[in-house]
């Protein structure tokens, strides 16, 4: 029972700590590390951002079609950057 309560007490001691690794753990490895800290490369907010100046575009010149395209675009941007895979 002692060494029980002993050993939920150091859990929650080290999950307190997060910035601090508990003793017996090892550290990940350099290129683990690389992974997590770099965001995943992406087309879509490329993509987003030219239909988004489609749209304006259209607004500013009063071009409904054009205004609609741009929309169209800016969906299949939103819906692609949704589903795309990490």
């Amino acid at each position: 029972m002692q060494t029980e309560l002993r050993k939920i007490v150091s859990e929650e001691q080290d999950q307190s700590q997060p910035g601090q690794q508990a003793a017996g753990q090892e550290s990940s490895s350099p290129g683990a590390q690389e992974q997590v800290l770099h965001p995943h490369m992406s087309y879509w907010p490329f993509a987003l951002a030219i239909a988004l100046v489609v749209i304006f575009m259209g607004i500013i010149s009063n071009n409904l079609v054009v205004l609609a395209i741009g929309a169209v675009l800016a969906a299949a941007a939103v819906i692609g950057w949704g589903l795309e895979h990490h």
